[in-house]
């Protein structure tokens, strides 16, 4: 897959690391920079993006901007950034058995872009992959005039049409004739709406402006209503610890927690690759101490055996201690910063597998950008790592440059993903925000047939974001059999000062770092949230995909910059709209 010559084992990767006890004991995190052309960038933080729908609808799967947001109150208003915004409505719209009046998975219907693998080139494990692709296109492509259309047509209507129970809590707020609440609770999980008719609740017509913006609509209260109650059944949104996500997977008592934290590494590390619910986590423990740590392991996990097991776990996963010899995966590194410092540092440590490093622009673009991109692109190759550009980390399978890399990569890194501004719409709107959260679950599913087994995968974010909040990541992750194993906040991550940018055409003029504001205001509530592949050998249930709005429900709505448009002059907008939706599912 790649025309790189490939680098000769150093004589550290074959045992464990001389340098790991004084990193694992360090007070503080070493900084590592990379060479000297990503100096020109700065470090680390980010600054707020522009008023309501004055970004340009830019990039998608890139690293953006949040916008300056109080993190400290969730329902306080999440003005629109570039990498993630504000509150969604609920649940997944489970991607259902193909109905026989749906065209079949082939390569005439599958979203393409020009250098695409046709289907029947991908291997048949990996076609399920692409396909939350093409169920996407069938949701935004309209009817034609045809027989197969008109059927089309009919199911569409068939699916536009509530429930009595959503009906009735429509009814029940006298907002029948808001489209924008209709498709909420249209899409919304059923159990959701249930528990949401049970409570005095109701949107509040004559809501307050916030913070420079209008007041929230209907639709978007609800929206947040039912994404809250989502999200107070799942693990916390702030960091949880290697043992608190473990314990979300199995019902650990409060003795046997104690047990686990008093535990070293061995014998952690031990009961946790060994505990299947059959046997009680103490004689689990006993077992652990009875066995004899292998002087001869050549296992990075190995290591630093009598050591504190939590402190120690934690540390493995901030400080990046992966597997050696398997390539790692960059997706959307907008100017390949992340990517300079991952290779400087697995060549520090004498890692032999390489970084693949990707953005989701083409070179051209980048080159606009970034003035120092060429030279950023030459490092990293001296260093035996390979630089792909335009490509769609939810497209892989269909990608002919990663053919061969299937079952290839030990660790894969997402930092602050985001499917691209709607000007008019903040990210949180029900109306946009369906593309981050696909944007999840598609990535996910994509990496399936490209990470080893038990391969870890990073991705970070703001754990305030409403465009790709961290319910989307982590369900997006467990539908595809990625683990969560712990988040963590980023600024104790060893990889953090990379040069982070906006990931659009803003950075050709200015960076995030051009000012302090991020810093003091958000870098608090970053997180890396990580996972671990474990695949059942079992299929995996399909992927979930959110529904987009109809054009017919964008033209009757009043939401966003819409409100304040009529005639042909919506009309003009939402077809802008739409075909923009239609190049996100094309990864164009």
């Amino acid at each position: 897959s790649s025309d790189l010559p490939q680098p000769q084992p150093h004589p550290s990767s074959l045992q464990p690391f001389c340098q790991i006890e004084a990193m694992a004991d360090a007070e503080e995190f070493d900084e590592i920079n990379p060479w000297d052309a990503l100096g020109d960038i700065g470090g680390g933080g980010e600054a707020p993006a522009e008023e309501e729908g004055a970004l340009d609808e830019d990039g998608a799967g890139e690293e953006n901007v949040v916008a300056e947001e109080d993190v400290a109150a969730e329902d306080e208003e999440q003005p629109e950034d570039m990498d993630e915004e504000e509150v969604e409505v609920e649940e997944e719209v489970e991607v259902e058995e193909e109905k026989a009046e749906e065209p079949e998975l082939d390569d005439e219907t599958i979203p393409q872009r020009e250098d695409d693998l046709k289907l029947s080139e991908v291997p048949e494990h990996m076609r399920e992959a692409v396909e939350g692709n093409l169920v996407l296109k069938r949701m935004l492509v309209q009817p034609g005039d045809g027989e197969q259309d008109a059927k089309r047509r009919k199911l569409n209507e068939e699916a536009q049409a509530l429930d009595p129970e959503r009906q009735a809590l429509l009814d029940k707020w006298k907002l029948g004739r808001d489209a924008a609440v209709r498709f909420v609770l249209q899409t919304a999980d059923i159990e959701l709406v249930r528990n949401l008719a049970k409570q005095s609740w109701s949107p509040n017509p004559r809501a307050t402006a916030a913070k420079g913006r209008e007041p929230k609509s209907n639709a978007e209260q609800i929206n947040e209503k039912l994404l809250f109650a989502k999200e107070d059944s799942m693990c916390s949104k702030n960091a949880v610890d290697v043992l608190e996500a473990w314990k979300h997977t199995w019902e650990i008592g409060p003795e046997d927690m104690k047990l686990l934290k008093d535990a070293n590494h061995k014998d952690l590390r031990y009961v946790m690759r060994e505990y299947d619910g059959s046997r009680p986590v103490s004689e689990l423990i006993e077992e652990a101490a009875m066995m004899m740590p292998s002087e001869e392991s050549e296992k990075t996990e190995d290591t630093l055996p009598q050591k504190p097991g939590l402190f120690t776990m934690s540390r493995f996963n901030r400080l990046e201690l992966i597997d050696p010899t398997a390539d790692a995966l960059v997706i959307g590194d907008a100017n390949l910063t992340f990517s300079a410092l991952l290779a400087e540092h697995r060549e520090g440590l004498g890692h032999v597998g390489r970084v693949v490093a990707t953005t989701f622009e083409t070179i051209e673009i980048l080159r606009e950008r970034y003035r120092e991109i060429d030279h950023t692109v030459k490092g990293l190759e001296d260093k035996m790592s390979e630089v792909l550009h335009n490509v769609d980390g939810t497209r892989l399978a269909v990608d002919p440059r990663f053919k061969g890399m299937e079952n290839k990569f030990g660790a894969v890194y997402y930092n602050f993903p985001h499917a691209g501004v709607v000007q008019g719409f903040f990210d949180g709107h029900p109306f946009v925000r369906w593309r981050h959260e696909n944007l999840m679950h598609l990535f996910f599913r994509a990496l399936r047939g490209f990470v080893q087994k038990g391969g870890i995968v990073k991705v970070s974010s703001n754990c305030c974001a409403t465009g790709v909040r961290y319910s989307d990541i982590i369900l997006g992750a467990q539908n595809s059999e990625f683990k969560h194993i712990e988040t963590f906040p980023f600024l104790e991550w060893h990889l953090r000062n990379y040069g982070r940018s906006y990931g659009d055409r803003r950075d050709k003029g200015r960076r995030p770092d051009d000012g302090e504001i991020y810093r003091s205001q958000r870098a608090h509530s970053d997180m890396v949230y990580c996972f671990r592949y474990e695949p059942s050998g079992e299929a995996p249930p399909k992927a979930q995909i959110r529904q987009p709005p109809t054009k017919e429900t964008l033209l009757a709505s009043a939401e966003g910059r819409l409100r304040n448009m009529n005639g042909k002059e919506r009309q003009k907008r939402v077809e802008e709209i739409y075909d923009l939706f239609l190049t996100y599912v094309q990864g164009i």
